[in-house]
């Protein structure tokens, strides 16, 4: 499995307890997919990719752990610190027609409400308060934030987003 065909949906963040049970920083809006999945795959910080079976998973409102079949001592699962753990596109869960996962605005267009064309999609990074765009248009780099006052209305079949852009947003560098 390439690591470009799999989608991150969590981090792994530490050891918990002795029996090589692991915390998880969620990546999803779907905390579900742990409880759902018996198989994923874990991509280590050299990018190197291995599968593992899930032996069970607690999700609760502010932490989620896993435990896997195959490791069972503590210093194993310290080894996985700092691993993402990644699944397929087609075990993601179905979004509404006007919805997309974020790794998938890549490559779209950003347009302004009266069609001037601001440029691609770059990148996405996120911050405290929201996600940013990062759009590029020639040499020129703009970032935009992914929120309601923003972002108008994402055409995911156009691969289009149109935004209202505020007074100077554009002008920055």
């Amino acid at each position: 499995m390439e690591i470009e065909d799999l989608v991150s949906i969590g981090i792994i963040k530490k050891a918990i307890g002795n029996n090589g049970s692991v915390s998880i920083i969620p990546e999803t809006d779907f905390p579900e997919h742990f409880k759902e999945l018996s198989e994923i795959f874990i991509v280590f910080p050299d990018n190197s990719v291995r599968s593992e079976l899930i032996e069970s998973s607690k999700v609760t409102k502010n932490n989620i752990s896993i435990k896997f079949k195959n490791i069972n001592a503590r210093a194993e699962a310290l080894g996985l610190k700092n691993a993402r753990l990644m699944i397929t596109e087609n075990e993601l869960h179905s979004l509404k027609d006007d919805e997309v996962y974020h790794f998938q605005l890549e490559g779209f267009h950003v347009i302004s409400e009266d069609n001037k064309v601001i440029g691609k999609i770059e990148s996405i990074f996120s911050t405290n308060a929201h996600d940013i765009l990062v759009v590029k248009n020639g040499n020129k780099e703009i970032l935009i934030p992914f929120c309601d006052q923003f972002i108008k209305k994402i055409l995911k079949h156009n691969k289009i987003i149109v935004i209202n852009p505020i007074e100077g947003l554009l002008d920055a560098n």
